[in-house]
């Protein structure tokens, strides 16, 4: 029973999975679709196919991993299927001789005679209990016999049921397989496309690096300097500060409130269970250090994760906290938004909502992205850290 219950789980969740992903490829196909309109958006078009390509080839391992399962299934629904039937011929065996044995002795041994044949009236009652059961033995076989036959058939069913799953699942694993194919030969169309521009994108990429490393070096100011002005808060303070905390950078110690405290670790509890800082969205560029392979040898550190949304669309806080900072750099806005001993920031922002020392909560609205002329989308800049030390945002927010 409980392998069975690990299994419809397993599957339950690889079904759920298989669900998210399909959705994610159709909105990465629809903003390439619009992103293609644009003559202007190259590395776009690069970005989203290759998500489109991780996404798909991820489709692909878990209706492998569906197939898997349905394996297991099958196997040992034919296994029990298999006992089933063998238990049954044996019950139906044992019928069988008890009703020949009965027909062969049906004269030699009539009912009636046999109890009154019986030498005592004590002999007589047990000669017809003794029928009484015998008869009972063969009505409660004919039950067995006919219960089991349902079982038989129920298993029957399930197995043709898995059986077709799988036949569908692996029909499903071909077609994803030919429409990652169709994408492989769409990336390499876009890849040829950038050789021709490659001068031209190296210098987009090159403005790009000097414009984020202008935007960290703001980021790092501002929260060097909320850690600084917390570290002056509590040596001023009447009331003993918590436990303090050491970011993972440096050395610098974050000493909190028990307010803070306390935040800090509800906005912990929420990992992978954030909001999304934007209503809808996908992730264009990731987390760490990527390479353009395909233009030139320009390596982007990204603190954070870069968010293709609707264009001008509305910034969202994604947890309860107070605004650190609202700046502007490099005609663009940003807002940092403390959580106790966590920060979020949010850039590329044409007009905020908020101000600095402002309580925010959850999913409110704190500005709105900009829209480059003649874009359909706009980007969002999103990161997260805990003190000084930068984490991955996408395994903060839902999946």
């Amino acid at each position: 029973m409980w392998a069975g219950f690990a299994n419809s789980q397993t599957k339950a969740s690889l079904t759920k999975e298989k669900q998210k992903l399909e959705k994610e490829i159709a909105e990465q196909k629809k903003l390439l679709a619009t992103t293609q309109k644009n003559k202007n958006a190259s590395l776009r078009e690069i970005q989203l196919i290759n998500g489109q390509i991780k996404n798909q080839e991820k489709l692909i391992l878990t209706i492998n991993s569906e197939i898997d399962v349905l394996d297991g299934e099958i196997e040992k629904n034919t296994k029990e299927y298999n006992q089933l039937k063998a238990k049954l011929d044996l019950i139906k065996g044992g019928y069988k001789d008890a009703v020949y044995s009965a027909y062969k002795y049906r004269n030699a041994v009539n009912k009636i005679g046999f109890i009154l044949s019986s030498g005592s009236i004590a002999q007589a009652v047990t000669r017809m209990n003794y029928l009484s059961e015998y008869s009972r033995a063969l009505k409660k076989q004919v039950e067995i016999i006919d219960g089991m036959q349902k079982d038989i058939q129920k298993r029957q069913e399930v197995l043709e049921k898995d059986k077709n799953e799988k036949t569908q699942l692996a029909q499903s694993r071909i077609a994803e397989k030919q429409k990652l194919s169709k994408q492989e030969r769409e990336k390499q169309r876009i890849v040829a496309n950038l050789k021709t521009k490659e001068k031209q994108i190296n210098e987009q990429i090159k403005k790009k690096v000097a414009r984020q490393k202008n935007i960290d070096a703001a980021i790092k100011r501002i929260i060097d300097a909320e850690i600084a002005k917390a570290k002056a808060k509590a040596k001023n303070t009447s009331t003993s500060p918590s436990k303090p905390t050491t970011t993972a950078k440096g050395g610098n110690t974050l000493l909190l409130t028990r307010e803070e405290v306390a935040l800090s670790q509800n906005f912990e509890s929420n990992k992978g269970k954030l909001p999304w800082p934007v209503v809808k969205g996908n992730i264009i560029e990731g987390f760490g250090t990527h390479t353009h392979r395909e233009v030139s040898s320009v390596q982007i550190t990204n603190n954070g994760v870069n968010i293709l949304a609707e264009k001008s669309a509305p910034v969202r806080a994604v947890f309860n906290g107070v605004v650190s900072a609202v700046f502007d750099i490099n005609d663009t806005k940003g807002v940092i938004v403390r959580h106790g001993n966590y920060f979020t920031v949010y850039v590329n922002l044409a007009s905020v909502t908020v101000k600095s020392g402002q309580s925010v909560a959850t999913k409110q609205t704190i500005g709105y992205l900009t829209q480059k002329s003649g874009d359909a989308h706009s980007e969002l800049h999103f990161e997260l850290l805990k003190g000084q030390e930068h984490q991955n945002p996408a395994l903060w927010i839902l999946k």
